[in-house]
């Protein structure tokens, strides 16, 4: 594999000067935090607008043996984008889309974009057939527009994060997810090419499938001088659930998923070649309401064993506890009201229908009976309006229980939820589940509990009203951790790990596996330049 290395002597441009510190507090602030509400620090920012404007701010800061943050929409959790000192390098005017096509070999449709483009602007582009093409489109990618204008509504990009201001490149960067991951699949399963430049301002073309190695072997990597280095291939195990902590890991390994999930870490991504998944039929969506958490996830445990030889495709199946529903019922509109007083837990459903739904309608309806709840009581909804109304209903929660954090603030400002991120594998729900409650009640901690359940990934929002509260459930926190790596799980399964959770690698891996990453951080940044204290 041969690194192309662009502008091998180039200089940052005169805009790409650093600030320092004080001008980036005073005119950049927004760049020092994100989503965790971390608060960081640095001496530089830099806004390249192409590749070789990135390797060259990269060069720069090797040269200058300055640290580097990768800064994107800063939807993370985790503190990814905060920075710790050093410099800030934002991808977000890298936002076009360099190719549209549709690849024969795999009857994809494939688009290569900027690693700033945002999930709604690629949304928004893939409903109208209009793109933001960094040049005007050649004649063959107008006729590639045009089949595609013809058939849009049977293609889609599945990953979807609750915040669509994420950008494209932190999403890889993060393995991002979404409820859809249930049937589709995380960021992983969507990226068929990147280009990353390397610290020190090398870039790296990779392709899925180019470059595979087996356990035991490594990556030989050369620049256009002939000199060569080699990047180990892990052989440590992951979890087999959903997961997205540390680096990725399997018995037949892609470079390319190396760079997927690895936080900035490793290299930053200037280029992605991403996958549209097919779909057919109409959309629809069903809020189920249950007595208690049993019974929701005894219809879960029906829907994923069933459903497809009903010839029910389900996208998505998430999850609410009692608390949430409470929030909920509070909210403005009246989609709100129509949450049932009884309804103890909700289960959501994204679905689609190929032909007439009755028979496939007829059948969820005999599940719920089955499981302690009837389609009366259910919320159903097909058309645009009402599944806006029911998503909407969903998307309210994180919304509520922010707000709430933002009540206990007021009185404690150094408090903060506590939010956990971990799955376990399909024969542990009920036991996680029970875990959860029985811990949480005999703490005396105010809580709720919801998310993608379909993956058996469920999110504990613990909000502490006292320090001491904070401090009882940090220690659950951890507690939880332990016992799902025991069960075979992960302890992030989406968020990442950022800055804020480093401390769960130490539950997940061993020293061994962690020393593991560990070099291969060193291969490939071996000044450990990029993305300081993430991880690490």
């Amino acid at each position: 594999m041969t690194i192309i290395t662009q502008n091998p002597n180039g200089q940052i441009r005169p805009e790409f000067q650093p600030l320092g510190a004080q001008e980036i507090q005073r005119s950049f602030s927004p760049y020092l935090s994100d989503e965790s509400r971390m608060q960081g620090q640095a001496e530089a920012i830099t806004f390249p607008q192409s590749e070789a404007e990135i390797a060259a701010s990269l060069q720069a800061a090797a040269q200058a043996h300055e640290k580097v943050t990768v800064s994107g929409g800063r939807t993370g959790v985790v503190g990814g984008a905060v920075p710790p000192g050093g410099w800030i390098l934002s991808v977000e005017r890298l936002a076009q889309i360099e190719r549209f096509r549709f690849d024969d070999a795999s009857g994809e449709y494939r688009l290569h974009t900027g690693p700033g483009l945002t999930l709604d602007k690629l949304r928004r582009a893939l409903r109208s057939a209009v793109f933001p093409f960094s040049a005007p489109p050649d004649v063959d990618t107008q006729r590639v527009i045009e089949q595609y204008r013809r058939e849009a509504s049977q293609w889609m990009f599945a990953p979807d994060p609750t915040e669509p201001s994420a950008q494209l490149g932190g999403m890889a960067a993060s393995n991002a997810s979404g409820a859809k991951t249930y049937r589709y699949g995380p960021m992983r399963a969507h990226v068929r090419g990147l280009r990353v430049v390397l610290a020190g301002g090398r870039i790296l073309h990779l392709e899925r499938g180019q470059h595979l190695r087996q356990l035991g072997q490594s990556f030989t990597i050369s620049d256009p001088g002939g000199v060569e280095w080699s990047v180990p291939v892990p052989g440590y195990q992951i979890p087999h659930t959903k997961h997205a902590a540390g680096f990725y890991a399997a018995p037949q390994f892609d470079l390319i998923d190396l760079f997927i999930g690895s936080e900035g870490t490793l290299g930053i991504i200037s280029e992605l070649e991403l996958a549209l998944v097919p779909v057919k039929g109409c959309e629809a969506q069903l809020v189920a309401f249950f007595p208690d958490a049993h019974a929701a996830c005894h219809f879960v445990c029906r829907v994923r064993q069933n459903a497809e030889a009903e010839r029910i495709t389900v996208e998505a199946i998430e999850y609410m506890c009692d608390r949430s529903l409470t929030l909920l019922r509070r909210g403005a509109g009246a989609h709100f009201r129509q949450i049932p007083d009884d309804g103890r837990t909700g289960v959501f459903l994204d679905l689609r229908f190929a032909g007439d739904p009755t028979a496939a309608w007829h059948r969820l309806a005999q599940w719920l009976r089955e499981c302690g709840s009837s389609e009366d009581s259910c919320l159903s909804a097909m058309g645009a309006v009402h599944l806006a109304q029911v998503k909407e209903i969903r998307h309210a929660l994180p919304e509520s229980v922010n707000h709430r954090i933002s009540e206990i603030r007021a009185v404690h400002p150094q408090l903060t939820k506590l939010g956990t991120d971990m799955a376990v594998p399909d024969e542990h729900l009920n036991e996680v589940m029970e875990l959860y409650a029985a811990r949480l009640t005999e703490a005396g901690l105010q809580h709720v509990i919801f998310g993608h359940i379909g993956n058996n990934h469920l999110h504990v929002n613990i909000l502490p009203e006292t320090p001491a509260q904070y401090e009882r459930g940090k220690a659950l926190y951890k507690e939880f951790a332990a016992s799902i790596v025991k069960m075979n799980g992960s302890v992030s399964a989406e968020h990442g790990i950022g800055k804020l959770k480093r401390y769960l690698l130490e539950y997940q891996f061993s020293t061994a596996a962690l020393a593991e990453m560990k070099a291969i951080k060193a291969a490939l940044d071996p000044d450990f330049l990029l993305g300081p204290e993430t991880l690490f």
